[in-house]
């Protein structure tokens, strides 16, 4: 044989690694971790060097040859290919992929041209030259945090649990200092691009020209050109959301997660990654501190700080010793409490108390999850309902402008002027959403200037930097909004946050509801009162005693995380066991439930042969048990290890695949949805 052979991963969902011949001349420029281009499976694919071994199984007839070199230099380093290595291990997700996944795809689809107009404002912006911004005098808790980080003990992760406003980013940028007086750079994740702006514009003012971004709303030459700063050296730090945790920083000596309990950090499709676990593990093989931020940290985190394995580092006040907001309930099942028979869901609490807040020149927050008018449309008279042609839900409807719409799939369609079941003309909407708050809102504080900030309203990067803009300039006295507004905003002119209806989240289908709700009104409570203003929140609720509630808006946490603790001890949750989601799904219902109990039941009997401590609950149908015009079904694993666990899992995946059956079957490790 005379070509060297080259052992390369594609980015497809296949098991393995797979050899090619390739031209001496052209091995020359290669190593592990160059990318080339190679023919699979009768189509031309980018694939990624791993090795170059010295004798192959493949018959010299059988062995296709590199097409052509894409990237010589190496797109991952040994560190890094540990990393990505051990996502695809952990996650049970083909090797390949994930390493397509850490890397822009303008490495392998590269347009001609120059850089696009955004790209260049994006590169202006970024590396304007500015004042830096002055340094301000940590308090005593701060100070402590930055040195027990910095010290013989920051080899650990360090858990950050901060107050709403106790000034967890003037710590993260303590540290960073230090980071780059060594000559090391940092990766700053946050949840959505939602932080991004404003978190953007404190890191470049103190650190200018060194700040590179990274998210999802990047078109891909922005994305690769910030990439390729990185990977040169000429940007230090990176600020981004998920998929930054990749990013190729150089002499990476920090990795902070911003608002680290966040569920956005997991990637729900493909590659089934949490962000911040990834990012602990990155720190320990490069040798890099770790520090998770929050208010409220997620359980398993809050966990891992209690028994050692993080260091647990507190800030119990707000910066300059401002006071924490203060609360008031509402019962809002006593009638007598709301603001008008037509409008239940305000209370006359909390109507005084705007009318009072906007009196004094101060900013208003109303907190509602829920988009649209209404949650959905029916005939009062024969109650036909309006639902997804695709999805096993009920269509938003929205005012203005007029539209039925669902949020899984995006189908929309014009809402009808009579029922189309009966003919009738007496069609409502039922159900609050953030669209209707808005509209009555607007009535009844005419001088107000009221603005939405969802999903719906804020559609593009400039939408959302816009609005942030005009907060911040005091231009919108009432903000309405869904947890967009609640995650790790620092608005100084909100004196009072009204929680419209703070049970919504308590009692959904999910071992986490009550964590969840515990940290959201713990965050969007903690937007108030964040400068001179002093705060109040008013939490409007149908079981105002509640303790999850109390415990958030009495700042308990460690009461909130004791409870939880306990229940998820009782009934074998994280952090006391290990989960897996086993999610089929087809567009035949009987497939779909054929492939789940034939695929359930083997794995049960396997699991008891191997003695694997594994328990499988299900096969059932899933809460949303059509999707996109495919048919869901679903299974939990429960595990007391993870090497059991994901022995299973490998072998569900190789029966699977064995079986070709046209089902699609996915694995979700440490899964965040139940749903």
């Amino acid at each position: 044989m005379t070509e060297t052979l080259v052992d390369v991963a594609v980015p497809f969902a296949v098991k393995g690694t797979f050899h090619y011949g390739l031209d001496p001349a052209m091995a020359e420029s290669l190593t592990t971790g160059s990318l080339v281009q190679v023919s699979f499976r009768n189509r031309s694919t980018h694939a990624f060097v791993l090795g170059f071994p010295e004798t192959t199984q493949v018959p010299a007839a059988k062995l296709k040859v590199v097409e052509a070199v894409l990237a010589a230099d190496p797109l991952f380093d040994d560190t890094m290919y540990k990393l990505l290595k051990w996502v695809s291990d952990y996650y049970c997700h083909p090797l390949g992929e994930v390493l397509s996944c850490a890397v822009p795809k303008n490495y392998w689809k590269r347009k001609p041209g120059g850089k696009s107009r955004a790209n260049r404002e994006l590169m202006q912006r970024l590396e304007a030259e500015g004042t830096p911004s002055a340094k301000p005098v940590l308090n005593e808790e701060q100070r402590v945090a930055v040195e027990q980080i910095l010290s013989g003990e920051g080899h650990k992760t360090a858990l950050l649990h901060g107050v709403t406003g106790s000034g967890k980013t003037e710590v993260y940028m303590a540290v960073l200092e230090t980071v780059l007086a060594r000559n090391q750079g940092a990766i700053i994740l946050v949840p959505e691009i939602a932080l991004t702006p404003q978190l953007l514009g404190r890191f470049s003012l103190r650190f200018p020209g060194q700040v590179a971004v990274l998210h999802s709303d990047l078109t891909p030459t922005e994305r690769f050109a910030q990439w390729e700063r990185l990977k040169q050296g000429h940007a230090r730090i990176v600020i981004g959301a998920r998929s930054a945790v990749f990013a190729p920083v150089r002499d990476l000596g920090l990795i902070v997660v911003d608002e680290e309990h966040e569920t956005s950090f997991k990637q729900e499709d493909s590659i089934r990654y949490h962000a911040r676990d990834v990012a602990v593990v990155r720190g320990s093989m490069m040798g890099a501190k770790v520090i998770l931020g929050s208010a409220t940290p997620s359980v398993e985190s809050y966990a891992n700080a209690q028994v050692g394995k993080y260091l647990h580092l507190t800030l119990k006040k707000r910066v300059e010793d401002r006071p924490m907001p203060r609360t008031t309930f509402v019962d809002i099942k006593d009638k007598e409490q709301w603001y008008s028979p037509k409008i239940p869901w305000l209370s006359q609490v909390l109507a005084a108390k705007m009318h009072e807040t906007l009196a004094s020149g101060n900013q208003v927050m109303l907190y509602l999850n829920r988009l649209g008018y209404g949650h959905f449309l029916f005939c009062l008279d024969c109650g036909h309902s309006w639902r997804c042609m695709n999805c096993d839900v009920a269509l938003t409807y929205y005012r203005h402008p007029p539209l039925l719409k669902c949020h899984y799939c995006n189908f929309m369609h014009t809402p009808p002027e009579v029922c189309t079941e009966c003919q009738g003309r007496s069609l409502q909407s039922l159900g609050l959403g953030t669209e209707q708050v808005q509209k009555e809102i607007t009535a009844l504080f005419p001088k107000a200037r009221v603005e939405r900030m969802d999903r719906s309203a804020i559609k593009t990067r400039k939408d959302l930097e816009a609005i942030l803009e005009r907060i911040n300039n005091r231009e919108i006295d009432i903000l309405v909004g869904t947890q967009m507004i609640a995650k790790g905003h620092d608005f100084p002119g909100i004196a009072l946050v009204g929680v419209l209806v703070a049970d919504a989240t308590l009692n959904m289908p999910d071992f986490r509801a009550h964590e969840r709700t515990f940290q959201i009104v713990t965050q969007v409570s903690g937007r108030a009162g964040r400068a001179g203003t002093p705060g109040e929140v008013v939490i409007q609720s149908l079981n105002p005693e509640h303790p999850v509630l109390r415990a958030a808006a009495e700042n308990r946490a460690d009461d909130f995380y004791r409870w939880e603790l306990d229940a998820r001890r009782q009934f074998g949750f994280p952090p006391h066991q290990r989960l897996a989601m086993l999610r089929f799904q087809h567009r035949n219902l009987a497939q779909v439930e054929g492939c789940a109990v034939q695929l359930v039941e083997r794995m049960k009997a396997e699991a008891l042969k191997q003695n694997w401590r594994c328990r499988l609950l299900g096969p059932s149908e899933a809460p949303l048990s059509r999707l996109k015009n495919l048919y869901r079904w679903h299974c939990l694993v429960k595990a007391e290890g993870i090497r059991d666990l994901q022995a299973l899992l490998r072998q569900a995946q190789d029966w699977h695949t064995a079986s070709k059956n046209p089902v699609q079957f996915f694995v979700d490790v440490d899964p965040m949805n139940a749903m």
